[in-house]
């Protein structure tokens, strides 16, 4: 069976823009080439992570950069995904979570579950918002 993996800007940055002494950044590199290597697993990006990875490197030409994201699935972010976000970030404010409202880590999240995909990320606010989209499910269900 296929794993598809949403990567999100991070390990792609730090995969491509590696810094010296950077254990994360070394960790990132190593994963997405062994990821790179096993037919089994599908790797992603969304139009936003596209656009943040191209804001974020500087080492690697954009034409470069863009030739790597473009052996990449591509998933759009569309109005029931932006629908669900904010609906999302208004259940975090209510629950007194810190999410920035410039952070796109919703969105990925958000589109990860839309399209079924794994969510590869070195980012700390990724688990809290997956955590907080299950809560949300629970929650919905309970009340139906």
């Amino acid at each position: 069976m296929t794993r598809k993996l949403l990567l999100d800007t991070n390990m792609l940055i730090g995969a491509f823009e590696p810094e010296p002494g950077n254990a994360a950044h070394a960790k990132a590199k190593e994963k997405l080439k062994h990821l790179s290597g096993d037919t089994e697993v599908k790797l992603a990006i969304t139009p936003l992570i596209r656009y943040e990875v191209l804001r974020g490197v500087r080492r690697i030409s954009p034409d470069k950069m863009e030739e790597v994201l473009n052996g990449f699935q591509e998933f759009e972010v569309r109005g029931a995904e932006a629908r669900r976000a904010a609906e999302l970030y208004r259940l975090a404010k209510n629950k007194g979570m810190d999410l920035s409202k410039r952070s796109f880590d919703l969105f990925h999240c958000v589109c990860a579950e839309a399209n079924g995909l794994e969510i590869l990320a070195q980012d700390g606010d990724i688990p809290k918002i997956q955590q907080l989209i299950q809560d949300s499910k629970n929650s919905n269900a309970q009340t139906y």
